[in-house]
């Protein structure tokens, strides 16, 4: 699921993934991008208040695993609740910004895990609750450099991110923090849901980072079969 406007940098992980791998790929993303900055005040009622469909969004529920960047668009009713399904019940990867920004129209009476505070669906789905940008080098977390999604990685914590880290207000006790930033904020991270067991794994990297070093989609792939509980060698080409 994408809608990036750097959706050439996923584009470029898919291609990559599918060359390495056997497994198949289903790309989904809205009809209709968010109105950019320049769009007229109107234009951007009209858009929030009646959001696009997702044309077939349902077909995520064929997937073994689900990956999401989608950020700062508004989903409808329909959308809303088959979106809810997909990312409280499918491994999932989530992408930079995935876990905030989005604006949900949930039918009358609907009920979600962050129903008592609004748009907190980063920390019920990701573990972490987005509280901010800050910039700065990255390093693993203490002890998590022999992760089996991380482990043999070394230069990714070399790479500059391509954009500004994350801040937050506050870590699931079910969350794992394999890569930080020096001030000790989780930019990367997994999570076995305590409650429902869901396997999920975060990534701060941009699109841009993913298409140009190979680390990152390294690290990807192994996620990929890490929330699925796949053995990667089953899946490698050659």
């Amino acid at each position: 699921l994408e809608q990036w406007y750097r959706k050439e940098g996923i584009e470029a992980f898919r291609d990559w993934l599918l060359e390495h791998y056997n497994v198949e790929v289903i790309w989904i993303e809205p009809a209709k991008h968010q109105p950019g900055d320049d769009a007229s005040k109107e234009e951007r009622k009209a858009y929030y208040q009646n959001p696009p469909a997702i044309p077939n969004l349902a077909k995520a529920s064929e997937a073994d695993a689900v990956y999401t960047a989608l950020t700062h668009c508004a989903l409808n009713e329909e959308d809303a609740v088959e979106y809810l399904k997909l990312i409280t019940s499918k491994p999932l990867i989530g992408g930079r910004r995935s876990h905030h920004g989005l604006y949900f129209r949930w039918p009358k009476g609907m009920e979600y895990p962050w129903k008592d505070q609004k748009q907190r669906y980063g920390r019920a789905v990701f573990g972490c609750e987005m509280g901010g940008h800050h910039g700065g080098p990255i390093r693993f977390a203490k002890g998590q450099a022999d992760h089996p999604i991380v482990k043999g990685l070394d230069s990714i914590v070399e790479h500059r991110l391509y954009d500004r880290g994350y801040k937050y207000k506050e870590v699931g006790d079910d969350v794992t923090v394999l890569i930080e930033s020096v001030e000790g904020q989780p930019q990367v991270w997994t999570r076995i849901n305590k409650d429902t067991k869901q396997r999920v794994f975060y990534l701060i990297h941009d699109p841009v980072d993913i298409q140009n070093i190979e680390v990152v989609r390294q690290m990807m792939a192994r996620a990929l079969f890490w929330v699925t509980e796949e053995n990667e060698a089953n899946y490698k080409k050659g």
